[in-house]
């Protein structure tokens, strides 16, 4: 099941291509007529899946709020894809918009509006149903969102963060059935923001407090179970000292004002930063 068939049109077969149809244009019905109940999330290597397909089916469960089934023998996953496994958990349970629900016969976007103790942000999918790689144009405006104001957009499969002042993002040659999930947030100069993390696919509902200071953070992750990975910040001025539950954090700039923390999670971790303001 699901090894060959992801390209195959018949619409009865059992492939991951049917079922992400599915999940998708169902999706809207969730918690309306019932409770979402995709197929399981299929990672491992011999379905013949390509990690780009493999990354779309993760992307359409985790966003369309239904069950979160597992099938595999987890202790045997490559670890890029356990880390996927991993990624989903906690459910994000919400139903989301599907901007061309009655525009295509695949859906090819998807919007979830989130919100918690370190703001308000957008997480957006954009799939390329092609059979080949193919340039995708992300707009704002066709998932209903302000295009005129600049925005934070950070894509999860691809841990690349973009500056967006346009309302568009340009994203070359993404892989055949595959995905880019962008978590956009708004630009706030001179105030430090969460830009996304690779701990959790909402890039941001692993934050449980969030509490700016004087020149430097506390904030609080959490996660069931252990996990490790990085997160990314925009501070309003150079890193001067980190620590994780009082341990020295080690971190690099990724980009003008953007700085990436390595970090180790066991169910929650206490975070403390300290800058130095530009003179």
């Amino acid at each position: 099941m699901g090894q060959r068939f992801f390209i195959k049109k018949e619409p009865d077969y059992p492939s991951a291509r049917n079922a992400i149809h599915n999940i998708l244009t169902r999706a809207p019905l969730h918690r309306r007529w019932w409770i979402n109940d995709p197929d399981p999330l299929l990672l491992r290597s011999d379905t013949r899946l390509s990690l780009a397909e493999v990354q779309s089916l993760a992307t359409a469960i985790a966003m369309t709020g239904g069950s979160y089934l597992l099938s595999d023998d987890l202790p045997g996953l490559p670890p890029d894809r356990l880390r996927i496994a991993q990624a989903l958990l906690p459910v994000i349970g919400l139903r989301p918009q599907i901007p061309d629900w009655f525009d295509a016969a695949t859906p090819v976007r998807l919007r979830l509006d989130l919100a918690n103790t370190s703001g308000k942000w957008h997480l957006l999918a954009l799939f390329n149903w092609q059979d080949q790689p193919s340039d995708l144009t992300m707009r704002l405006a066709d998932y209903g969102l302000e295009a005129s104001v600049p925005v934070w957009g950070r894509e999860f499969w691809s841990a690349t963060t973009h500056y967006i002042d346009a309302g568009i993002q340009n994203f070359r040659q993404v892989a055949p059935h595959g995905v880019c999930l962008l978590a956009v947030r708004p630009y706030k100069a001179g105030i430090p923001q969460y830009l996304g993390s690779n701990l959790h696919v909402s890039q941001g509902l692993e934050v449980t407090q969030w509490q700016p200071e004087a020149n430097g953070l506390a904030f609080r992750l959490e996660r069931p179970g252990t996990g490790h990975g990085s997160i990314e910040l925009s501070l309003p001025g150079v890193p001067q000292k980190a620590f994780l539950d009082g341990v020295a954090l080690e971190w690099e700039q990724s980009g003008e004002g953007r700085y990436r923390f390595g970090v180790a999670v066991n169910r929650r971790a206490s975070i403390r930063i300290g800058w130095r303001n530009p003179t």
